[in-house]
């Protein structure tokens, strides 16, 4: 099955997820990594300082306890579950903005970090990652000097 184009579709005609994904990458978004599944609460800011890169996620409402984040493979996740805070009493809401359940947050660093001396601190509603960063060295280009061997022909392994 290959690609054909729509005259005078927008895009082209391309199939609608390629669409969607390419736009989250044009607007500052992250692509998808196909195997985890994300929500969009809590909201997060991922940033860097001179030392370290910093996700702060605003969980208003979770416990630290039901707050879970691990790393590896070049990601940080954040999850956990809001759970609804239930008064007496049925009730029938005229508005119901806040969000409640499960969620997960799938962040990229976006530098070199040892994920091994990160620390995770929840404060008022506000949990701050702090990944310290490394010095990157794959994909450093590194000359390596040729030197002249008399004789010619093949070295020997």
């Amino acid at each position: 099955m290959g690609f054909r184009r729509v005259p005078g579709e927008p895009f082209g005609g391309l199939p609608e997820d390629v669409v969607e994904a390419s736009l989250r990458i044009l607007a500052g978004g992250r692509p998808a990594h196909p195997a985890i599944e994300e929500t969009e609460f809590p909201a997060l800011d991922v940033f860097e300082t001179a030392s370290d890169v910093v996700v702060e996620a605003e969980l208003p409402g979770v416990e630290p306890a039901d707050i879970t984040v691990s790393a590896g493979e070049g990601l940080i996740v954040i999850e956990g579950a809001k759970l609804e805070q239930t008064g007496p009493g049925r009730v029938n809401f005229l508005c119901m903005e806040r969000t409640f359940g499960a969620f997960r947050r799938v962040v990229l660093p976006g530098a070199a970090v040892d994920i091994s001396r990160a620390t995770a601190v929840c404060r008022d509603g506000l949990l701050e990652i702090r990944v310290p960063k490394i010095e990157e060295k794959r994909g450093r280009v590194r000359v390596i000097p040729v030197v002249a061997k008399p004789g010619g022909g093949r070295s020997e392994p």
